[in-house]
């Protein structure tokens, strides 16, 4: 009996559930030769001597007919009835063959517990994403609900900015009005001043024709000076010439003094008696003349006398006109004060009437209008328009940050909002792998099933011996079992071809993950590490977020406190989250950070102390010498660093002004701004695209050599592009390009359009 199954048909069946070599290698296992099989058909027809023109005996691309499996029966029991070595060799191989097919159920058996734990893996992995997913979703619940209760504080605010600014509208329409009345006071106040500027004007005229009455004798006054000042001045000139005699009388007095001396000399030096007596005459002469003198001296004095009378009495006019003078001035100075009192006063005594009005006005009823009343009434509007004013900006900047933090959150949300999508989409696509490697599960298990339900037959119905062929019934017994085995190989064969074209169907249907091989999954696998890791910093984010949302509540009711409001918001969060070990282990790392800045304090506090020794070593030993020359190597480190610095800071500008450059210089040469979303995720716009949600996501391999595009609502819009450049070509620059002219074309022939 010969049994071949199709190589082409087993591969293709199995390459499709991942296990092309073993399917590979158990059909070359279960296949037997060609020749062989025409070679025993040949001596079946030789032997057997019956014609089997109509059997069709070799089977064509592994499929069988009823005819053929027939014809090849019955000759192989004639064979075995005639010839006992073919029959030895046929065990031989079918031995064989029973080794090759434990092989192979061990093999499917492998195989089924990799596919079972692969499904497992993926069912633990997809059930820890929608844990992560569901949890994601509770806090977007519980970030909706704080949003809800910022917007409800939000809008009390905006109640209580209303409020305030209608008091301050009524406080506006009370000043306005109090200045209406005051100006009405204003005019009547100017009225009156009118009035009483012309009483004063009438005043000053008649205080003017006295100041010209004063005036007049003023200049009879200055007058008489005049005249005194001449007297002065004659007097003053005999008193110069009285000076003057005087200076010449002392004059002769010196002369005279010196005459006598000089006779007192001479008179030791005269000898004779003529000459003293000559010069005794002499003398005589000259003292009868100092008696006219003495009486000229005594006139002289008569007349200095009476010009210092007259001089004294110059200086009691000159005393008494000056006296006069000053009082003049104050006089008028008086006049003037006392007009500007009387105006003063009046103006006070206008505004005390106004002040004590406007004290009757604002004061209760039945109170004392005072100061102290008005000055406190004063300081508690005062005091009220502070607080007004503090809670007004108070609450202006809350708003701000409560309008920053909304903002942020938004964007926050939008992020998370967009990884949702991303962690659904990459749940869908696990999802359709799953479902995907359950049907070709549950195709290799059929396919399992059908093959033990045909090897088992194979075990039964090949073991035949020399002693069960002779008879008629048993071969009508063996020729049932053939008409079964050939119904279950027709329906095998069905059942083979709705899954081909079921296979054929599903090739149809795009999918990012479109072929599951060794490749593909370790792919996978790493997409789900780098969106855990993503997950992992997402909650640390989270977490953060947490924290300063716990702040600013707590800010929030220490001011609430502060000025009356009770509002205690509810925040769920974890008890051993990662953020607050973070917190904890950056806390004590800080604690120790500050107590090794702190010993480096005391030790350059101790060395700034002990700098004046350390100088006056070094100039002593060389061992200060080595601290000098390794100050100095610290010092030239330092200026090397902050160069270093400056040039990494310099380079740096200058790497971002390039890649600015170089990422504009791609985006007009090549049609598409590259943007770099995470590790190894970019994504591409077009520089025609129509509106900003048109953009592709690629995905790097770790090695750099490949891209995969990623699923998204406008790659699914591509699909025709998809399926005949990208995965025809496996092309991504001829995908782009094609891309390119298609919105080329489109945007061209809108604008002729």
């Amino acid at each position: 009996m010969e049994t071949t199954i199709d190589s082409e048909g087993c591969d293709e069946t199995l390459s499709r559930y991942g296990i092309a070599s073993s399917a590979a290698y158990a059909s070359g296992r279960l296949s037997f030769e060609n020749n062989v099989s025409f070679e025993l058909n040949r001596k079946k027809r030789r032997i057997s001597g019956v014609a089997m023109d109509g059997a069709n005996d070799t089977m064509h691309d592994g499929n069988f007919t009823g005819d053929s499996f027939s014809s090849a029966a019955t000759g192989y029991t004639t064979q075995v009835a005639q010839s006992p070595w073919e029959a030895r060799r046929i065990k031989a191989d079918l031995i064989e063959a029973r080794s090759r097919i434990t092989l192979l159920k061990k093999e499917i058996e492998h195989l089924n517990t990799e596919m079972a734990t692969t499904q497992l893996r993926n069912q633990h992995k997809i059930s820890s994403l929608e844990q992560e997913a569901a949890f994601n979703a509770k806090k977007l619940a519980d970030l909706e609900k704080h949003l809800q209760i910022v917007r409800k504080r939000e809008h009390t605010a905006k109640d209580e900015l209303v409020k305030t600014r209608n008091q301050f509208t009524q406080l506006k329409q009370t000043a306005d009005d109090r200045q209406y009345e005051l100006r009405q006071a204003l005019r009547a106040m100017e009225e009156k001043y009118e009035s009483e500027t012309g009483e004063l004007n009438t005043e000053i005229r008649e205080l003017s024709s006295q100041v010209t009455d004063l005036e007049q004798q003023l200049s009879l006054a200055q007058d008489e000076l005049d005249t005194t000042r001449e007297i002065n001045d004659t007097l003053q000139g005999k008193a110069d010439a009285y000076d003057q005699t005087k200076r010449e009388l002392e004059q002769t007095q010196d002369r005279l003094a010196e005459a006598e001396s000089r006779v007192k000399t001479l008179e030791y030096e005269v000898g004779s008696y003529e000459d003293w007596k000559s010069l005794s005459q002499v003398s005589s002469s000259r003292l009868a003349n100092a008696g006219e003198l003495e009486k000229e001296n005594g006139r002289l004095r008569e007349q200095l006398k009476n010009l210092q009378d007259l001089i004294g009495n110059k200086l009691l006019l000159e005393e008494q006109v000056s006296s006069l003078q000053t009082r003049l001035e104050a006089f008028e100075q008086k006049e003037t004060q006392t007009a500007s009192l009387e105006v003063r006063i009046a103006e006070i005594e206008r505004e005390l009437s106004e002040w004590q009005q406007l004290g009757r006005d604002y004061s209760p009823k039945g109170a004392l209008v005072s100061p102290i009343s008005m000055r406190k009434h004063i300081e508690q509007i005062l005091q009220k328009d502070v607080v007004l004013t503090s809670e007004q900006s108070s609450a202006r900047t809350e708003k701000t940050q409560i309008q920053h933090r909304i903002d942020e959150l938004q964007s926050e949300n939008a992020l998370l909002n967009g990884h949702l999508a991303d962690y659904k989409r990459a749940q869908e696509g696990l999802q359709n792998i799953v479902h995907r490697a359950q049907k070709k599960l549950n195709l290799v298990t059929g396919e399992r099933d059908y093959l033990k339900q045909l090897l088992e037959t194979y075990e039964h119905d090949l073991t035949i011996s020399n002693a069960t062929v002779g008879g008629e019934g048993e071969r009508k017994q063996l020729r049932a079992r053939i008409d079964m085995l050939e119904k279950t190989l027709t329906g095998y064969k069905d059942i083979c071809q709705k899954q081909e074209c079921e296979l054929q169907a599903n090739k149809v249907i795009p999918d990012i993950s479109f072929v599951l091989t060794s490749d593909q999954y370790e792919k996978l696998r790493k997409e789900i590490d780098e969106l855990r890791l993503e997950n992992d910093r997402l909650k640390r984010r989270k977490e953060e977020l947490e924290l300063e949302v716990e702040n600013m509540t707590l800010r929030a009711e220490i001011k609430g406190s502060s000025s009356g409001a009770n509002s205690e918001p509810v925040l769920l969060r974890y008890k051993n989250s990662p953020a607050v070990e973070d917190f904890a282990h950056e806390q004590a790392s800080k604690v120790k950070l500050m107590a090794e800045i702190e010993r480096l304090k005391l030790h350059i506090q101790r060395l700034q102390e002990t700098n004046q020794d350390l100088t006056d070593c070094l100039h002593s030993t060389d061992v200060t010498g080595n601290i000098t020359t390794k100050v100095q190597e610290t010092v030239d480190l330092r200026l090397q660093l902050k160069e270093l610095q400056a040039k990494y800071e310099q380079r740096k500008e200058l790497f971002q002004q390039s890649s600015e450059d170089f990422r504009t210089v791609v985006n007009l040469l090549f049609g598409f701004k590259v943007d770099r979303i995470s590790a190894s995720y970019f994504r591409l716009r077009s520089l025609y695209a129509e509106s900003p949600d048109e953009y592709l996501n690629f995905a790097l391999s770790p090695d750099g050599g490949m891209l995969t595009l990623l699923e998204s609502e406008y790659a699914a819009s591509l699909r025709e592009l998809v399926e005949t450049q990208f995965k025809r070509h496996n092309s991504v620059p001829v995908f782009l390009s094609s891309l390119t002219l298609e919105l080329f074309n489109r945007t061209t022939m809108t604008v002729h359009y």
